[in-house]
């Protein structure tokens, strides 16, 4: 048990330190986004499992030899109230201070997370209303898809700024892009497409979630260099990501010329996946746009993967049948 609390402790410093800042700047993390986001996804499930499991598992590794014979007999004995067999397994008291700090940190990481869920869908609640009071219905005139085919909602701010954002609802029909007079002003119809198709990738495949979970692992342990890094990480890639939607139905240089755009505004403001948040437009962005690297090959995205898959087993195999 000592063994195993020692390599998830060895697991959760080297997924805390090196690797998210080695991550960080490899600039190749532009030509599959996906398998990126993957990794990071499994970066984040692992560093905190390990992080979590490390202390609670040197804390219980005095009462068995495995995780759930500990747990079993630490139960018992609580159970029983019979804490003078603690003295007889040799429980001491950095056992019992371990295993306090692994349960109180896992108690504050799903808390945070619990709390930034809450304080976002609030502050999204009151963002949809205040757009509902200040902005009117996109008019068919305006669209930029065919006239006679609009598939999207949208609502129109009176601006003079170039803004575009999402705001996410539960299911996508619930969802609302909005644009400001500025942009309408200032694009075209096929670059205010490829803004509008750009943001609509954001909403299909939920980033709004992914974003949210990095802030909350951000906020929960701001001084890890894998939270910080792995927020700046996510919000590239989902960046990333939606500018591939939109290059399917649209060309690249339509898209840079909406992204100068909307990136000139104030504020810095650009398209958005969080209404309020900072864009993110960053030089590995641009150059893959301009350049449109190729994908990685089979082997370099079956090898991420295959360790994307051993991250997240590997600490919950530990634990459970180490």
């Amino acid at each position: 048990m000592e063994i195993l609390a020692l390599a998830l402790g060895l697991l959760a410093l080297t997924l805390a330190v090196p690797v998210p800042m080695w991550l960080h700047e490899a600039r190749f993390r532009a030509r599959s986004p996906w398998v990126w986001m993957v990794l990071w996804q499994a970066i984040a499930l692992a560093g905190g499992l390990s992080m979590v499991g490390a202390p609670i598992i040197y804390g219980l590794s005095p009462f068995g030899v495995s995780f759930p014979e500990a747990v079993r007999t630490a139960v018992g004995l609580t159970t029983a109230e019979d804490y003078s067999a603690l003295a007889t397994l040799n429980v001491h008291p950095w056992h019992l201070f371990s295993l306090c700090l692994g349960l109180v940190l896992g108690a504050h990481l799903v808390l945070t997370l619990a709390r930034t869920f809450y304080r976002v869908r609030r502050a999204r609640s009151r963002h949809r209303q205040m757009v509902r009071l200040l902005s009117t219905p996109l008019r068919t005139g305006e669209r930029a898809e065919a006239d006679d085919a609009p598939a999207f909602e949208a609502q129109v701010i009176e601006h003079d700024a170039p803004l575009a954002y999402c705001l996410p609802g539960r299911t996508n029909a619930g969802s609302v892009t909005v644009l400001s007079r500025g942009l309408l002003d200032q694009l075209t119809k096929d670059e205010l497409a490829a803004v509008v198709a750009h943001e609509q990738t954001h909403l299909r495949q939920r980033h709004h979630l992914l974003t949210m979970a990095f802030e909350a692992w951000y906020r929960a342990l701001p001084w890890l260099p894998t939270t910080r890094y792995g927020r700046e990480a996510v919000l590239e890639l989902t960046e990333m990501l939606a500018d591939d939607g939109a290059l399917t139905e649209h060309s690249n240089e339509r898209l840079l010329r909406s992204i100068a755009t909307t990136s000139t505004g104030e504020g810095g403001a650009r398209t958005e996946l969080e209404p309020g948040a900072s864009g993110l437009i960053t030089g590995v962005r641009l150059q893959r746009l301009l350049t449109q690297p190729e994908t990685l090959g089979r082997a370099p995205t079956a090898g991420i993967l295959a360790v994307s898959l051993l991250l997240l087993t590997a600490p919950t195999a530990l634990i459970l049948f180490g």
